[in-house]
Order: C-alpha cells, then structure tokens, then sequence
C-alpha cells in the first residue's frame, strides 16, 4: 500500500492511500471512501443505491449528498444525470481539493457537482423548501455508525423539508449485532424515519445476522415506495444482481404503513 497524501486538513488529518486498484480517503485514520481506479463504479455494494434516484416520481433537477467521502455518490449521480446540479456536503473543506487531486472531481463530466464544507445541519438550515429532488444521507463519523446529529428529529425535519414533492431520499446505517449502542441507535432512526416520512422502506444488506449496510428509504408520496416494485425498478436502473440479491425488504409497507403502524402517528 502506498500513501498519496497524509497531512492535516481544517477539522481532521487527511490521509489517500493507494493499494492496487483502488484509491482510499482516511478521515483521522477511518477510512471515508474507496475509488477503483479503473471504472466509476462504486467499490462498496450499498453506493450502488444511488441508483434509488431513478425512483424519483417528477423530473430530476437538483440532488444533495451529505457525506461527501470520496465522491462516489455525488460522481455516479453526475453520470446517471448530466444535467442536474449536485450539491455534496461534508465538515471537512479541505475534501474539495483532495476530491479534485486523488479523486476525479476535476473532471469536465463532474463540473455540475458543487461542494461545501460545513456541518450537514448548518448546510441544511440554509436550504430552500422542497428544493431536491434526491436526498442521499451517508453521514459517518468513523466511531459512531449513526452519528446522534444525524438519528435526531430535527436533522430529519431539515431533510422533509428539503425534499420536493416526488422526491425521494435514502439514508445509510450500519448496523451491528455485537453493538449494543448500535442496535438501539438504529432501532431510534428507524421510527422517528417512519414518523417523519410518510412513506417508506429499509432495505437490509447481506446476512441479517450479521453487521450490515441498512437503507432506509423515503418518501413525501404516500405510494412511491412499494416493495417489490422498488425491487424492478432499482433493477432497471441498473444495480447489478449480485447486490440486489444480498438485499432484504425488512418493512413491506401499505401506502399508509410501516411494520403494521399507521405512519402518521
């Protein structure tokens, strides 16, 4: 493994790391993000469910990416929509220019993708109503796998908020059955997801008995999300069987349920 770059950024040490076909973002020593070097095709299978904006029931102008990692999200959305503004947020400002050096974002195919380096929150507080189309939350801080400022009801109203009628938007969890603080921090997320969204689904990756990607997915449209036509459709859109395999619809929810509960509870 080589190390392209290992310096002080504005809120946390910076570290690119290459090792054969891939190129690595550490954040403080926890790896953020994972490049192939060969294709734009994401290396971890659940940055695959970008492809959930094909699930979008009105025309794409503007998706939002919080967490910006190395850019995978943000990138793969560039290619699937040339035409859309991007809008990738993430703590650390100085990712902007590692992005551009180690991570292709200085491409011309990218130059709709706009960064900002502040708190999610702070960004979020600053956002017209209703203004994406595409909400992909992929907040991580490397210690906590649902960090708390993005599990509490107010991160959430900010993201309802932000979605456009039609729109759609996803959140990634990683859940652990060895963590105690794992488990009740995404059984936490999940209700007050349910609560907050009128429609929605979770979408559990690989062995439900061990740790795993969970997707949740949601929705202002009380009928956008129905499994298994999301299922169809996320294969359409191209997600390779391999990762469609690995998933499982935890939730099957009516136009006006989850797991059984009225969502507007």
């Amino acid at each position: 493994m080589g190390t392209l770059y290992d310096a002080a950024g504005k809120t946390c040490w910076i570290t690119v790391t290459e090792e054969y076909s891939t190129r690595s973002l550490l954040l403080d020593g926890c790896e953020e993000g994972t490049m192939s070097l060969v294709s734009e095709q994401p290396v971890a299978d659940y940055l695959w469910f970008h492809k959930c904006s094909h699930l979008v029931n009105r025309p794409m102008r503007k998706a939002l990416v919080l967490g910006a990692g190395a850019f995978t999200t943000a990138k793969c959305l560039a290619l699937d929509f040339p035409e859309v503004d991007i809008d990738s947020v993430d703590l650390e400002p100085d990712l902007d220019s590692i992005g551009r050096k180690f991570f292709r974002l200085d491409q011309v195919k990218f130059s709709r993708i706009h960064f900002y380096g502040i708190p999610a929150d702070e960004f979020l507080r600053t956002t017209q109503p209703s203004w994406y189309d595409f909400i992909f939350d992929d907040l991580f801080d490397g210690f906590q796998h649902v960090p708390e400022t993005a599990m509490s009801a107010d991160h959430l109203r900010h993201i309802r908020a932000a979605l456009a009628p039609g729109g759609v938007c996803v959140k990634n969890m990683i859940w652990d059955p060895l963590s105690a603080n794992s488990r009740a921090a995404c059984e936490e997320l999940r209700m007050r997801w349910a609560f907050t969204l009128p429609n929605s689904l979770e979408l559990a990756m690989g062995n439900p008995e061990r740790g795993h990607n969970s997707l949740l997915l949601g929705s202002l449209e009380s009928d956008l999300l129905t499994w298994p036509g999301v299922h169809t459709k996320l294969k359409l859109a191209g997600i390779p069987d391999p990762v469609l395999d690995c998933i499982h619809c935890t939730n099957h929810p009516s136009s006006s349920t989850v797991e059984g509960k009225p969502n507007d509870f």
